[in-house]
């Protein structure tokens, strides 16, 4: 039974297992692991466009390249993909890496699918957060400077952004330990090994082009 892409990236939010193990035993792991990339990628895209517009821009974060704080957002827009890009294919190219080194079978396509869906999926912890006060901002409901200071000051808000943040590392590691563990067979607790060391590298390289 053919099942389409969206079918797939909806089944991972309530059972990853299974939407891994279809998407192993059809021959599009590149093409779905790739479109599922491109949703957080799109995702983030509009939100530096709307916080650009918007008059934001990081209140204590000091960029790692060196862009003006005042334009970090700005420059963000055309960064967010090479970003996202080299993430995706980084943490991928690591996580088949150690697998192979560990006896590990599976092809290369699946493991971009593994990084791309758990990628593609687990950023809507922040995603829907960010897309919603760059939105606020826009609409002059709130100022997004003044609400950049209050998620680097001990309000509510920065506790509501520490939990989001949580989930993001959460999910994230919960989707690559699944993909990993379907994959390749490994046990638990080398799969979660694979995986942190998977997320390490995705986080690492996203933070020298985006926050």
């Amino acid at each position: 039974m053919k099942t389409n892409f969206w079918t797939l990236y909806f089944r991972m939010f309530y059972n990853p297992g299974s939407a891994f193990e279809t998407i192993f035993k059809g021959d599009k792991s590149l093409k779905y692991g790739f479109l599922a990339f491109l949703i957080p990628t799109s995702g983030y895209t509009l939100f530096y466009i709307m916080a650009c517009f918007a008059g934001g821009s990081p209140s204590t974060f000091k960029p790692w390249l060196a862009i003006p704080i005042e334009e970090y957002f700005k420059y963000d827009i055309i960064l967010t993909f090479p970003g996202y890009y080299l993430g995706w294919i980084g943490a991928s190219a690591t996580v088949y890496f150690l697998s192979r080194l560990m006896n590990g079978q599976s092809k290369f396509d699946n493991i971009l699918a593994i990084m791309g869906f758990g990628i593609g999926v687990a950023t809507w912890s922040s995603l829907l957060h960010d897309l919603t006060d760059a939105f606020l901002s826009i609409i002059g409901i709130i100022d997004m400077r003044e609400y950049e200071k209050l998620l680097n000051e001990p309000t509510f808000w920065r506790g509501l952004l520490w939990s989001l943040y949580s989930l993001y590392f959460f999910w994230f590691l919960t989707l690559f330990t699944i993909g990993i563990k379907k994959a390749q067979g490994f046990s638990l607790f080398k799969s979660i090994l694979i995986a942190l060391a998977g997320l390490f590298t995705f986080q690492f390289i996203l933070l020298i082009f985006i926050r």
